[in-house]
C-alpha cells in the first residue's frame, strides 16, 4: 500500500561525501606537499580539475619556503651537537685536555643555538605556509560554492599546536590533511 501523504520532495536530495588528502611535511628539509587526488569514479566532478587545484596548492606551498631556510636545517645542528658532545666526553673525561674540550663545548653551544634558531625558523615558515594555504582555500570555497564543493585544512597534530610541529628523524609525518567535501550523488 502506498502512503499518499509522502510526496516527491521539492528539491533533489544530495548526498555528500568527503575525501581527506594528507599533506606530507618534512620539517628537516622544509618540504610541504599534498598527496595526489585519488581518482574516485563516483565523484560528479572531473578529477583532473581537482588534481590541478592540488598542484596549485603544492606550488603555493613551495613558493612560501624561502631559500635562506636551507641555512637553518636542524639536522646540521643535531649532528654537530652529537659530534661535539662525543668530542667533549673523549677529551675532557678521558684525556683531561681542557683546551680541546673547551673548543668542543663552544661548538656544542653554537650548534645548540643554531638548533633553537632552526626551531623558530621552522615555526615561522610553517605558519606562513599554512596561512597561505588557508587563504587560498577560502578563495577555492568561493569559487566552487555553486558546485557545492568545500575545502578545509585539518590539523592532525596530537599535541594541538597549529604551527609548531615536532619531528624526529626523517619520517614523513602527516600533520595536516585537506578535507574536500563534494557531492557524491543526487537522490531523485
Amino acid at each position: 500500500m502506498l502512503n499518499s501523504d509522502l510526496g516527491k520532495p521539492q528539491d533533489d536530495v544530495a548526498v555528500y561525501e568527503y575525501t581527506d588528502i594528507p599533506m606530507h611535511v618534512s620539517l628537516p628539509r622544509y618540504v610541504y606537499k599534498f598527496k595526489p587526488w585519488n581518482n574516485d569514479t563516483r565523484y560528479l566532478y572531473p578529477p583532473e580539475k581537482m588534481q590541478g587545484e592540488i598542484d596549485d596548492l603544492n606550488l603555493l606551498m613551495k613558493s612560501m619556503v624561502p631559500r635562506i631556510s636551507t641555512l637553518f636545517m636542524s639536522t646540521i645542528s643535531c649532528n654537530l651537537m652529537l659530534l661535539s658532545f662525543c668530542g667533549l666526553i673523549i677529551f675532557f673525561h678521558f684525556k683531561k685536555d681542557v683546551d680541546t674540550s673547551f673548543i668542543f663545548a663552544c661548538i656544542f653551544l653554537g650548534s645548540f643555538i643554531h638548533y633553537v634558531i632552526s626551531i623558530v625558523c621552522r615555526y615561522l615558515i610553517t605558519k606562513a605556509v599554512i596561512m597561505a594555504v588557508e587563504s587560498r582555500l577560502k578563495e577555492l570555497n568561493a569559487k566552487y560554492d555553486s558546485e557545492k564543493i568545500y575545502f578545509k585544512l585539518i590539523n592532525l597534530s596530537t599535541i594541538g599546536f597549529k604551527y609548531l610541529k615536532f619531528h624526529w628523524g626523517y619520517n614523513n609525518t602527516v600533520h595536516y590533511a585537506l578535507r574536500v567535501v563534494y557531492k557524491y550523488c543526487v537522490i531523485i
